[in-house]
């Protein structure tokens, strides 16, 4: 970024290059044509431009504006004259050249040519577009460069999105692995500042079971399934749009159909799904890919394919994780120590491949846990049978065991599944609530995890052997591997940094519709002291929160002390814009009953 001065030396010598052609306008003025593109008028270009300017709708109040286009420079010109400050983006050094030996020749602007992937680097434009900020696009610019200029705006609106709070809701399933991941998502977001719904559905299962359970005739049964999961749709898509986010991330089983993502569209809400699925094993990804603006995943390689065989042109892997807030060491009490303790355990569905790999484990002292495990072999193994565990008791048997054995499922294999390629959540787990443990090596496991230093691997029950007899021997080993593992997670792998990927890959595609639909900068009470001075009665009572409160009223509340208490003059003021709004809403609520 330098100034137009800075740059004349360089484009002095710069030499037109065939198809760009310079001519006298009517007016007399310089004017030029470009691929058959006239950059301004043929009759009257400064004219033209200040007609531009008037037309643009720019804000009297933010006064600083990029001009993406520098033309011949008459809109530039016009723009200093009216007291912006300008900064230019150009993608021809040539058509730069005209401008600065023209309009611009005694100008004193900031002015960028060429690639705009490099502006990003640029500290100068970064300050820039920290700060408020205009865009004007020169619009013959963006008839010869309609890819540069929609990069330019990617760009700016990506760097500009990152200081703001988004509103992001979160659509739930009733029942399944995904449920407990989308209220792990949902507190992600919230942990990042932004604004959050999480619309949880669970509490419909119950009833779902009961209305299609309590029916004999399968299509009668299937029937009011349907209605039920229609209902459910038609009761999130009414929270979401009241709620009305920038984001909607929609979770894998979620009762909505391939409809719901249109809806959203009509709102402006950008949508996602993550299909925290094996692909091969739960179809229906087919009817929904297409249908969100971006398809997040766990799968590398051939589901990539599928989905772009499907039609899926914004797709992404985004693996699962672990909540700290959840996935932590627990102390076991002497009671849990003989519910618990055991040389090795598994955690976990029984699917066939897993049952008939821990037959070959039952001469150890080992605890299965989970569901559908119907080997009759292992059933003396089984702890709680048919029981969900909580993550309460998950975070017990980690602590529990010597060694946790991590299996992923397959219905294809009878052991370790060599075309596994869906790492589970269960890794991301153990490893942060402080468990040892060992796993087959899914593919692309390795990207997430140190094999020698952090998780150790087996690919056939032999190996597994192997290790479980070397480390049930060497609990030093264990720990210090265990504490590697853990480390990583919480420094790379919590939902926290799922959901900023997440949100890196959105703003992204969709940063400007995000800042046309609205957001808005969220700042923390620390911030607003600092602000407001932190020896002023303001600044004073926020430093009294924690920190990294979001200054809202909302959450302000959490704070007040009721009505009827001695109340600080900071606390007054907010404890009477809380009974103004209350007052207000119930106000707004009979007017609507009548």
């Amino acid at each position: 970024m330098k100034s137009v001065r800075a740059w004349a030396p360089d484009l002095a010598t710069e030499p037109l290059r065939e198809g760009i052609e310079t001519e006298r306008a009517q007016s007399g003025e310089t004017t030029a044509r470009v691929q058959g593109v006239y950059l301004h008028s043929r009759y009257r270009p400064r004219e033209e431009a200040a007609r531009l300017i008037d037309d643009a709708g720019l804000s009297s109040i933010v006064r600083a504006v990029l001009v993406v286009g520098i033309g011949c420079g008459y809109h530039v010109a016009e723009l200093i004259a009216r007291g912006y400050r300008v900064t230019i983006f150009e993608p021809d050094r040539c058509v730069a050249k005209i401008a600065i030996e023209s309009a611009l020749a005694d100008s004193d602007v900031m002015l960028a040519i060429g690639d705009p992937d490099q502006l990003i680097a640029d500290s100068d434009f970064l300050k820039l577009t920290r700060a408020d900020l205009q865009i004007l696009v020169h619009p013959p610019t963006e008839r010869l460069h309609p890819e540069v200029v929609a990069a330019v705006r990617r760009h700016v609106a990506s760097i500009q999105i990152v200081s703001k709070s988004l509103s992001v809701a979160v659509v739930g399933p009733m029942y399944g692995g995904s449920l407990p991941i989308a209220s792990y998502l949902a507190r992600a977001f919230e942990h990042l500042g932004h604004r959050t719904l999480f619309v949880d559905t669970s509490d419909a299962w119950d009833l779902y079971q009961r209305v299609t359970g309590t029916v004999r005739s399968k299509n009668a049964s299937g029937q009011l399934g349907s209605l039920l999961a229609n209902v459910l749709e038609q009761w999130a898509y009414a929270q979401v749009a009241e709620f009305a986010p920038n984001i909607c991330i929609v979770m894998a089983q979620a009762p909505v159909g391939p409809s719901f993502p249109a809806r959203l569209c009509k709102e402006n809400i950008v949508s996602a799904f993550w299909f925290v699925e094996n692909w091969r094993h739960m179809p229906y990804w087919r009817q929904v890919c297409r249908e969100y603006d971006c398809f997040f995943h766990l799968q590398p390689g051939e589901f990539e394919l599928k989905l772009e065989e499907a039609g899926c042109r914004r797709h992404t892997l985004v693996q699962t994780g672990c909540d700290p807030d959840v996935h932590k060491p627990v102390e076991l009490s002497h009671a849990d120590q003989n519910e618990f303790g055991c040389e090795v355990a598994f955690a976990g569905a029984g699917y066939n491949n897993r049952s008939q790999f821990l037959l070959g484990l039952t001469d150890y002292h080992l605890r299965i846990w989970g569901t559908e495990w119907n080997a009759r072999e292992l059933q003396p193994f089984l702890s709680h049978p048919e029981e969900r565990f909580t993550p309460e008791t998950f975070a017990k048997i980690v602590a529990g065991a010597s060694i946790n054995l991590n299996l992923h499922s397959s219905a294809t294999h009878s052991g370790v599944d060599p075309r596994c390629d869906a790492v589970n959540p269960r890794v991301f787990e153990i490893a942060a609530c402080g468990g040892f443990q060992i796993c087959d090596p899914c593919n692309g496991l390795s990207n997430f995890f140190d094999f020698e230093s952090e998780l150790p691997v087996y690919r056939d029950l032999k190996q597994c052997r192997t290790l479980i007899d070397h480390f049930l021997k060497a609990p030093d080993e264990r720990r210090v591997l265990a504490d590697n593992a853990r480390n990583r997670a919480l420094r790379e792998h919590t939902y926290t940094h799922r959901a900023q990927q997440m949100l890196d890959n959105l703003t992204s595609l969709f940063a400007g519709q995000m800042l046309a639909k609205g957001v808005r900068v969220q700042r923390t009470v620390s911030e607003m002291a600092e602000r407001a001075g932190k020896e002023s009665p303001l600044g004073r009572y926020l430093s009294t929160l924690p920190p990294n409160t979001l200054f809202s009223q909302t959450a302000l509340n959490n704070f007040i002390p009721v009505m009827g208490t001695p109340l600080s003059h900071p606390e007054g003021v907010f404890a009477y814009l809380r009974e103004l709004r209350t007052s207000a809403e119930q106000l707004l609520a009979l007017f609507d009953g009548a």
